[in-house]
C-alpha cells in the first residue's frame, strides 16, 4: 500500500499476525527493537496501561510527532481509537479508522450503552449512582440479605474499575460527582466477548470467546481468553449470541459507527445478558488473527482499515471460524513479585507461543502491570457442575488471601496447593535427585514430597501444567528446598527410589513393579494383572492404568511377597489396584492373605469391588484382613454410569449394602472405608455421600480428580484450590458430627487424599 500505517497500542505483539500491514509501532509494552518504539523499554518499567498515565501519554505524543516529521503521509491506527480524539489537530489528521467523538463517548459509557442495549436485547440491570450517593444507596441494598453487588466506574477497562461489594462498609474511595453503575452480582456466570466489524453494507461477527476473569484485591480483572466455546454448548446458545450481537451492532451501524468493536456479555443459568461495549480492538483480537492468518485471510486490523475506506471485505463466514486458541495474561502483583518466565514453558506441548513484549527481569513494575501472554493451542477453562467457570490454578495468579495462607503455614492450603498444582523441579534440584537414585515415580504421574514435619504429600510433576506451578524444588548446599513464588517454605526430601522395582520374577519374568508398589509405610500387592473393566473396554474415563495384561502365576505373587517380607521397611500391607471379576476376586485375595499370614502379622487393608456375600466377608475377616474398603468413587448413579461405564453398573445401593454388612464384621473404628472422587460431580453429592457414610460408621476418603495423561478425561480440569479448601471445611464439619474423620487414618497413606493428620 502507498501510505505507511503505524500501530499505537498497548502491546507490540498485537500486530504480529497482521500480514506485515504495519510499518512501525509505538506501544506501552514492546521490544524497543527493529520497528517498535517501547515506553516500557525506554523507561525500564511496566505500567498498568488500563489506568491513565500522563507520562505515557506525553511519550506517545512526542514519538508520534517525530514520526510525522519524518513522513508527512503516515497514518496512525489506534488500539483504542478514543484516545486519538485527545490529540492536537496536527496529529489527529494522521489518524485513520476513527469514529466521531460523540459516538465514542456514548459507546464507552456503560450507563448510556446499557440504556441503548435495553431497547434491543436483555441487559444486566443497573442503577446510575453518583459517588456522593453511593454509600447511602449501598446501605439500602444491604438489609442483611447476603447479596453481593458490582460497582463499576462508568468509564473503565480491563476490569480496573469493577469491584465486588458484599457489605456496605466496603465502600470505595469514590469521586463525589463521578458516575457509577450499581448492578447485582451474578456469581454463577460465563463471561463472553464478541468481536465484530461494521462495514458500510454488512457486519462481520466473529466467534464468541470465554473471558477469564479473576478477582484480585476486590477487583474483577481480565486475565485471559478461551475461544473453545464449543465445549460449553450445553450452556451457551451461539445462535442467541449472534442474534443479540447483530441486533445491537445494527443499531450502532445505523448511528454511523464503523470498524472494530466488541460486546461483553454474561451467560447466567437462564439467559444471556449484555454487559458493556468496547469500541476498540479486543484483548481476544490477537487469537482471531492467528486463525485468520492460518486461513489466508486478512487480519482484523486489515479488515478494520477496509471498513473505514469503504472497501468490500473478502467473503467468508466469520462466525464459523474454527478458533482453537486460548491465552493467559498475568499482571504483576507486589505481594508475589511474579515477573519471571521459565524456559520450560516454551517447550510445553500445549503452548503455541509466549509473547514477552520486551519483558526484562530487572524492570520496575507497578501493581497490575501487564507481564506477558502465553498462547495455548487448546482450551484452558471448564465449567464445574455448580456453574463456576474455572481455569487451571497454575495458569492463574494466586490471590493475596491464598498466598498468605501458604506462607503463614496453613497446612490445609499447602497440601491442597501441592496436590492440585504439583511442583516444578529446577535443573539443580533434578541433578541432585538423579545423583541420588533418581525420582521415585509415585501414583498418578507424581512424586511424594516429605515436608520437614514428616508429612508426605503426593505432588504431580508431569500433569496439570505442573511446569507452571508456583511451587518449585530448589537445591542449595546439599539440601532440597520447597519454594512458593518468592518465598522459601523450608527444607524437604523425597522418598528414595525403589531399586528393586525392576527385578524380574523367576517363574514368568514379570517386573516386580507390575505386582507391587512400595511407598510410605505400606507395601501394596496387586491381585490382578489388569482391571476387569479394561478387559471389557468399559474402563473408567479418568483412569490411565495399562490396557494390556501380562502373564503371571500365583508363584510370581508369592515371590514378590517373600522378597519384601524379607526386606521389610513397611508397617502394613494393601491388597488392591485395579478390579478383578466379582465372581472370583475374593478367592484370589484369600489365597494372598493366607500366604501372608503364614509369614507375617502386619495389618492388611483390602480394596476391592463390593462383596455381597456375608460368608465371603466373614472368610476375609477371619483370614486376617484388618481393614476393608469398597470405593464408590462417584455417588450419583447416572454420572457413575457415564464416567465409569463398567464399574458404574454397580449401584450405590449395592456399595452401601456391602459397606454396612462389612461394618457389622469389622467393628473397630475406621476399619471400613469408601473413597469418593472430588471434582467429577456436584459438591452437594459429595456432601450427601459423606453424611451417609459417616452415619453408618464408614470412613470417607477423598481423592481429588486429576486429568491423567492417556485417560479419556486428560483434557478435563480439576477443581480449583479455593473450591477444595472450602469443601474440605464443610466435609470436616460433617465428619465431626458423627465422630468420624476424613481418612485414611494412617498419616503416611494420606499423601494423595484430601485429609490432614488427626
Amino acid at each position: 500500500m502507498k501510505n505507511k500505517v503505524v500501530w499505537i497500542g498497548t502491546k507490540e505483539s498485537d500486530i504480529l499476525h497482521t500480514n506485515h500491514f504495519f510499518s512501525n509501532s509505538i506501544t506501552a509494552c514492546g521490544s524497543g527493537k527493529s520497528h517498535n518504539i517501547s515506553f516500557s523499554v525506554s523507561q525500564n518499567r511496566r505500567i498498568n496501561y488500563n489506568v491513565n498515565n500522563p507520562e505515557y501519554t506525553q511519550f506517545l505524543l512526542k514519538q508520534m510527532e517525530m514520526v510525522v516529521e519524518k513522513d508527512s503521509e503516515v497514518e496512525f491506527m489506534y488500539y483504542n481509537p478514543y484516545y486519538a480524539h485527545l490529540l492536537n489537530p496536527v496529529l489527529l489528521q494522521h489518524v485513520c479508522c476513527l469514529n466521531s467523538k460523540s459516538i465514542m463517548d456514548m459507546l464507552r459509557s456503560k450507563c448510556e450503552m446499557r440504556t441503548l442495549a435495553a431497547k434491543y436485547i436483555p441487559i444486566v440491570p443497573y442503577e446510575r449512582v453518583l459517588g456522593k450517593e453511593l454509600y447511602n444507596k449501598l446501605n439500602l441494598c444491604f438489609p442483611n440479605n447476603g447479596k453481593k453487588y458490582i460497582i463499576q466506574q462508568n468509564i473503565s477497562s480491563g476490569g480496573e474499575g469493577t469491584f465486588v461489594i458484599s457489605d456496605a462498609k466496603e465502600t470505595l474511595t469514590c469521586s463525589e460527582n463521578e458516575v457509577y453503575l450499581l448492578s447485582p452480582y451474578y456469581e454463577k456466570n460465563i463471561p463472553i466477548n464478541v468481536n465484530f466489524i461494521i462495514f458500510d453494507e454488512e457486519i462481520f461477527i466473529f466467534p464468541p470467546s470465554i473471558q477469564i476473569i479473576q478477582q484480585i484485591n476486590g477487583k474483577l480483572l481480565f486475565k485471559g481468553t478461551d475461544f473453545n466455546a464449543e465445549k460449553y454448548a450445553n450452556y451457551l446458545d451461539k445462535e442467541v449470541i449472534w442474534q443479540n450481537t447483530f441486533r445491537l451492532a445494527s443499531a450502532l451501524k445505523a448511528m454511523g459507527y464503523r470498524g472494530i468493536c466488541g460486546f461483553d456479555y454474561i451467560q447466567t443459568k437462564s439467559q444471556l445478558l449484555f454487559l458493556e461495549c468496547n469500541p476498540r480492538f479486543q484483548a481476544s483480537t490477537y487469537l482471531l488473527n492467528l486463525t485468520l492468518e492460518k486461513e489466508g485471510l486478512p487480519s482484523i486490523q486489515e479488515l478494520n482499515y477496509m471498513a473505514f475506506n469503504h472497501r468490500k471485505a473478502v467473503k467468508f463466514d466469520a462466525y464459523t471460524l474454527n478458533v482453537t486458541y486460548s491465552c493467559i495474561a498475568p499482571s504483576y502483583q507486589t505481594y508475589l513479585k511474579n515477573s519471571s518466565i521459565r524456559e520450560e514453558w516454551f517447550q510445553h506441548p500445549s503452548v503455541f507461543e509466549i509473547l514477552t513484549d520486551g519483558l526484562k527481569a530487572d524492570m520496575h513494575f507497578v501493581e497490575d502491570a501487564y507481564l506477558y501472554r502465553v498462547i495455548f493451542s487448546k482450551s484452558i477453562t471448564d465449567i464445574t457442575p455448580e456453574f463456576d467457570l474455572i481455569s487451571y490454578d497454575n495458569l492463574q495468579t494466586a490471590s493475596e488471601d491464598w498466598y498468605k495462607k501458604i506462607i503463614s503455614g496453613d497446612l490445609l492450603a499447602l497440601k491442597i496447593g501441592l496436590l492440585n498444582q504439583g511442583i516444578f523441579i529446577s535443573k539443580a534440584a533434578l541433578n541432585f535427585i538423579q545423583n541420588y537414585g533418581g525420582i521415585k515415580d509415585s501414583v498418578f504421574d507424581s512424586i511424594d514430597l516429605i515436608l520437614n514435619n514428616g508429612i508426605i504429600i503426593n505432588c504431580p510433576y508431569k500433569i496439570n501444567y505442573a511446569d507452571f506451578s508456583p511451587f518449585f524444588l530448589e537445591y542449595f548446599s546439599g539440601q532440597l528446598e520447597l519454594h512458593y513464588y518468592d518465598k522459601c517454605l523450608g527444607p524437604v526430601s523425597l522418598e528414595p527410589n525403589n531399586p528393586d522395582k525392576d527385578r524380574i520374577t523367576r517363574n514368568s519374568n514379570v517386573p516386580y513393579r507390575r505386582l507391587s508398589y512400595s511407598g510410605g509405610d505400606r507395601l501394596r500387592i496387586h491381585h490382578t494383572d489388569i482391571c476387569v473393566f479394561k478387559r471389557g473396554n468399559n474402563c473408567c474415563q479418568f483412569c490411565n492404568l495399562p490396557v494390556n495384561g501380562f502373564d503371571y502365576t500365583f508363584e510370581d505373587i508369592q515371590e514378590v511377597i517373600d522378597f519384601y517380607l524379607t526386606k521389610g521397611g513397611f508397617r502394613h500391607i494393601l491388597i488392591g489396584g485395579g478390579s478383578e471379576s466379582i465372581s472370583h476376586e475374593s478367592d484370589t485375595v484369600l489365597k494372598i492373605v493366607h500366604y501372608i499370614r503364614e509369614k507375617n502379622n502386619s495389618p492388611i487393608y483390602l480394596m476391592c469391588l463390593p462383596i455381597q456375600n456375608d460368608a465371603e466377608l466373614e472368610s476375609l475377616y477371619h483370614a486376617g484382613i484388618t481393614e476393608i474398603g469398597f470405593n464408590i468413587e462417584i455417588w450419583d448413579d447416572k454420572i457413575a454410569k457415564k464416567l465409569m461405564p463398567g464399574k458404574g453398573r454397580i449401584s450405590r445401593e449395592t456399595y452401601m449394602n456391602a459397606l454396612k454388612n462389612a461394618r457389622k464384621i469389622w467393628k473397630k473404628p475406621y476399619s471400613v472405608r469408601s473413597l469418593l472422587i472430588v471434582g467429577l460431580e456436584p459438591a452437594i453429592n459429595t456432601e450427601e455421600a459423606v453424611h451417609m457414610l459417616c452415619q453408618e460408621g464408614i470412613m470417607p476418603i477423598l481423592s481429588v480428580f486429576r486429568p491423567l495423561p492417556n485417560s479419556q478425561m486428560s483434557e478435563f480440569l480439576p477443581p480449583t484450590n479455593e473450591i477444595l479448601y472450602n469443601l474440605y471445611k464443610r466435609l470436616d464439619k460433617i465428619c465431626n458430627i458423627y465422630n468420624q474423620h476424613l481418612g485414611p487414618n494412617c498419616t503416611a497413606c494420606q499423601n494423595n487424599t484430601l485429609s490432614l493428620p488427626w
